[in-house]
């Protein structure tokens, strides 16, 4: 089974991912802090990362940076408020698959995992 990790600091918004994501047919990961969610990528195959720009500690900028040291090719959606947030990214220089405003849509969200998991 496919394995999708949240790094998300807000109890509610893993709670329901959990719950969708495992609805879905995939095994659910979560990590409240970037380094717990960098160590799950470090330890164990991970087939999606759906990570918070904003965390406590380390943002989730510098934690896709720390990602892809780690994993090149790990698919990655930043969950993020923030609707410029796209021009940051861009020049950093790590690969973003998608960006996911919150609130999001559960079945947009769904979508989009589907088709970039191939499934």
């Amino acid at each position: 089974m496919k394995k999708i990790l949240v790094i998300d600091d807000e109890p509610t918004i893993r709670l329901l991912l959990r719950e969708a994501i495992t609805e879905w047919g995939y095994d659910f990961l979560e990590a409240a802090r970037a380094q717990k969610g960098i160590d799950i990528i470090s330890s164990e195959k991970v087939d999606l990362v759906l990570l918070d720009i904003q965390l406590p500690q380390m943002n989730g900028l510098d934690a896709i940076q720390k990602i892809r040291e780690i994993n090149q090719d790990v698919p990655v959606f930043m969950l993020t408020a923030f609707h410029n947030l796209k021009d940051v990214v861009s020049m950093l220089d790590v690969t973003i698959q998608d960006f996911i405003a919150k609130p999001f849509d559960i079945d947009e969200l769904y979508e989009k995992i589907k088709k970039e998991l191939g499934d």
